[in-house]
């Protein structure tokens, strides 16, 4: 009993505190006056309709500094604000991954009224973390044919060489390959980990590394590609792929993807040398389809929002092989291939969530 209940506390931690796991966006910055001097006790509010909340707010400590954490992806305005000063207001900053940008201001002696607006300011580079990641936003993963699982989009990163079928070739394996491995810059292709909004999915008999889930692709704002320079957090240095779920919102909003092909659309490659080496039929697909609808919105304004989707997808492929007219007949041993029976294998993925924010 004192077992079950503590794998359920656990359970609760990890599944409702994700980013004790994987860290999320996050904003910091030294605010200062005209003069150059440290401001402490500055209200920092960082808003977004990414937020259920709207707003998170943090106070500049007496070095200036201040930090505001776990932040989903979205777009961001920062708000400094202290008494005696004018407002400072930076628009436009664009948070993905676990991407750490860097705000500073400075503020004027003024009426608290007057609000300084920065907008189209340049482009911000993570000074802060010493991580290599690559994001894949969900427009750019419907956009992109690919199998639309960890081991297809991993691939898509320049350097990130596939092992064990991690390849998806012309929809041969969508499935994306759960046995998949992948490698960059000549690491250990053991250490590749698969993350869902910060918690493993990996079974524990490959040590985390890769199990039977295949994350929903519907339900997924973007995902995060860690390639290098991984943090203390992780034990081990290989490429991490973490899918960040959509959240819902204040307003509802949906939608279907949908593709397939089938044998008609495939080429044949089986010439007279194919032929010779003992292949029967083509190795071709035969049929791939991917179906994910996903649809989410608000319950209760600002207070209670869903997203759920659901997906079907899988393939058949054939083998090259034919039947065998003796299958099944009781003392006969002998195979005779049977013309018009080509075999296949065949792989699938069934899967449903709903999430509460």
């Amino acid at each position: 009993m004192g077992r079950a209940v503590q794998r359920f506390v656990l359970f609760v931690v990890v599944g409702l505190c994700p980013s004790f796991l994987y860290a999320q966006g996050s904003i910091t910055g030294i605010v200062k006056d005209n003069t150059g001097a440290v401001l402490p006790g500055v209200t920092v509010e960082a808003s977004s309709p990414a937020l259920i909340e709207k707003v998170r707010a943090a106070v500049t400590d007496g070095t200036g500094q201040y930090r505001i954490i776990d932040l989903r992806p979205g777009t961001y305005t920062v708000t400094f604000a202290l008494t005696g000063f004018g407002s400072v207001k930076r628009e436009g900053i664009e948070l993905t991954g676990s991407f750490t940008a860097t705000i500073n201001a400075d503020l004027q002696v003024g009426s608290i009224a007057e609000t300084v607006t920065v907008s189209g300011a340049a482009p911000m580079v993570d000074v802060q973390s010493t991580r290599t990641e690559r994001v894949l936003n969900s427009d750019v993963i419907a956009a992109l044919p690919t199998g639309r699982t960890p081991m297809s989009l991993a691939t898509l990163i320049p350097g990130v060489v596939g092992y064990l079928g991690a390849q998806d070739v012309g929809g041969t394996d969508s499935l994306g390959a759960i046995s998949g491995q992948l490698t960059i810059h000549g690491g250990s292709n053991n250490e590749t980990r698969v993350m869902t909004d910060g918690f493993y999915t990996g079974g524990n008999m490959a040590g985390l590394q890769y199990g039977n889930n295949q994350p929903n692709v519907g339900s997924t704002e973007e995902v995060a590609v860690d390639v290098a320079g991984n943090t203390a957090e992780r034990a081990e240095g290989g490429i991490l792929i973490n899918f960040v779920p959509k959240a819902g919102g204040n307003r509802y909003s949906g939608s279907l993807f949908v593709s397939g092909t089938g044998s008609g659309l495939s080429g044949s490659n089986l010439t007279q040398r194919v032929t010779d080496l003992g292949f029967q039929t083509d190795v071709k697909v035969k049929s791939t389809y991917d179906i994910n609808p996903a649809f989410g919105g608000p319950l209760k304004q600002d207070k209670l929002w869903f997203f759920a989707s659901t997906r079907f997808f899988g393939y058949e492929n054939y083998t090259g092989m034919l039947g065998n007219k003796n299958a099944g007949i009781k003392d006969v041993w002998t195979y005779v291939p049977e013309p018009g029976n080509p075999l296949f294998n065949q792989a699938y993925s069934r899967d449903g969530n709903l999430r509460l924010t």
